[in-house]
């Protein structure tokens, strides 16, 4: 009985060992915090490097097929919520503003058509002789938002046909209607735009330019820290 009472710490042991096994725990603990750190930092600029290459690549389509980029809206469309002053290239920050032909369906659907600006009449005979009904494709940036927005005919102009891509409205007025404005993001830092014409030479007038440069920038927080994520893309516009 003695010698099992005599087994165990002494005092004088537990007073040396704590302190180490304290230590080997706290020093663990460090290790996994900073992997943790470590980890959800790359996870989040991977998600980030991610996000601005898919949001420069849902770009081309709008890029693709647009006959011009343009300083304003297209004559005879209107916006009851543009901004005051209206839409404008030159605006802080820039806007990008895409003149693009109404289709009837899909851009890769077999069997759009285009769709027209009813002054001539609707008649297979004739309809060729109307204007083509142009849209505007809007990108612009609130905060750290870019919204992508379509403006097209307004219900008091006919038309030979119905645009496939509807006029959208701000989220608070969108309706069945005129559905909400697409966000492309809510970390935007930065879009630059960079137009060029024929002879790649840089142009500050979009309606004189071949093709445009988009560079966006990305931030995000991850674990205390700022990231970023940058993608560029060059595009030329296929319509004249």
């Amino acid at each position: 009985m003695r010698k099992l009472a005599e087994k165990g710490f002494t005092l004088v042991e537990v007073l040396i060992i704590s302190p180490i096994m304290i230590i080997t725990v706290v020093m663990t603990m460090s290790f996994l915090f900073n992997q943790y750190g470590q980890l959800t930092q790359q996870g989040a600029q991977v998600n980030l490097n991610v996000d601005s290459q898919n949001i420069t690549f849902s770009m081309q389509d709008d890029i693709f097929y647009a006959n011009a980029f343009k300083q304003g809206l297209n004559s005879g469309l209107v916006d009851g919520h543009q901004p005051g002053g209206g839409w404008t290239y030159n605006s802080t920050p820039a806007t990008l503003i895409v003149s693009a032909p109404a289709l009837t369906g899909n851009r890769r659907a077999a069997n759009r058509q285009p769709v027209y600006i009813n002054t001539e009449g609707c008649d297979a005979s004739v309809i060729e002789d109307n204007s083509p009904l142009y849209n505007n494709i809007i990108y612009f940036v609130s905060g750290t938002n870019l919204y992508k927005r379509t403006v097209s005919a307004p219900s008091s102009m006919a038309t030979c046909g119905t645009s496939f891509q509807r006029q959208s409205c701000p989220q608070a007025q969108s309706s069945s209607s005129c559905p909400a404005d697409r966000l492309l993001t809510d970390k935007l830092q930065s879009m630059t735009l960079t137009y060029y014409d024929t002879s790649n030479i840089v142009v500050t007038n979009p309606e004189t330019a071949e093709k445009i440069q988009i560079t966006l920038t990305l931030k995000d927080r991850a674990f205390a820290e700022d990231i970023t994520a940058t993608s560029s893309i060059t595009l030329r516009k296929l319509n004249q």
